[in-house]
């Protein structure tokens, strides 16, 4: 079965990151679910595991501040739980669960690269979505002793989180269409309203495009 994508996008666009990885993305339940506090460059965090694939954890991590943290932070954040769990994933969360960052480091060679993805709440999900859906384990997937294994687990994370800044090139792109496409909406006077309209089914489209190319469409037709 296929991600579903208004599930996916509802428990997203609600941060229940915790059911969006079990329900949705198809992951296995935390192995260690407990709240564990823990100081960091002279702050306190709380992290907890929400979900694991093949022993690689997905955790939330807080800060006694209230704020997602600095990058140089977070950077230390992620040393420490490296120090536990070599392979992970951490999403740093505000205290009013509005704002995500979604921390994951690349290892090339001997020199890391921090791949940082952010979602705030009211965000439309769809782009978020066709990245992680790269995340999403169906059940033809595991071996038969049920698992992924830890390579394979480690590559689907990669190849969800490992993109790279938007070009300079997409933005004028999207821009000038964008532009176009406001030029043909009739029926919606306030100019927000119609740039917000024009923005959502833009996403939309690009959402849905993503799920083809995915094969997750039509029984697997890409075109």
């Amino acid at each position: 079965m296929p991600l579903a994508p208004v599930s996916a996008r509802e428990h997203l666009n609600a941060f229940e990151f915790k059911t969006l990885f079990i329900e949705d993305l198809g992951w296995s339940n935390a192995s260690s679910p407990a709240a564990l506090e823990f100081e960091c460059h002279g702050q306190f965090f709380v992290r907890k595991e929400i979900a694991n694939l093949s022993g690689i954890p997905v955790f939330e991590v807080t800060s006694a501040l209230a704020a997602i943290p600095d990058s140089e932070t977070c950077r230390l954040v992620h040393k420490t739980v490296a120090n536990v769990n070599h392979e992970h994933l951490i999403i740093f969360l505000d205290a009013e669960r509005t704002q995500s960052l979604w921390y994951w480091v690349k290892r090339d060679g001997t020199r890391p690269i921090y791949r940082r993805h952010t979602y705030f709440r009211g965000q439309p999900g769809d782009l978020f979505l066709s990245k992680i859906s790269a995340m999403f384990v169906d059940i033809g997937d595991v071996d038969a002793e049920g698992g992924l294994g830890v390579a394979a687990a480690a590559a689907r994370i990669q190849k969800a989180l490992d993109i790279e800044t938007t070009t300079k090139k997409f933005f004028v792109e999207f821009k000038a269409e964008h532009a176009e496409f406001l030029g043909l909406i009739r029926g919606i006077d306030e100019d927000r309203d119609r740039r917000w309209y024009a923005s959502v089914l833009l996403n939309r489209l690009m959402f849905v495009y993503f799920l083809q190319r995915k094969g997750f469409l039509d029984g697997g037709d890409r075109e």
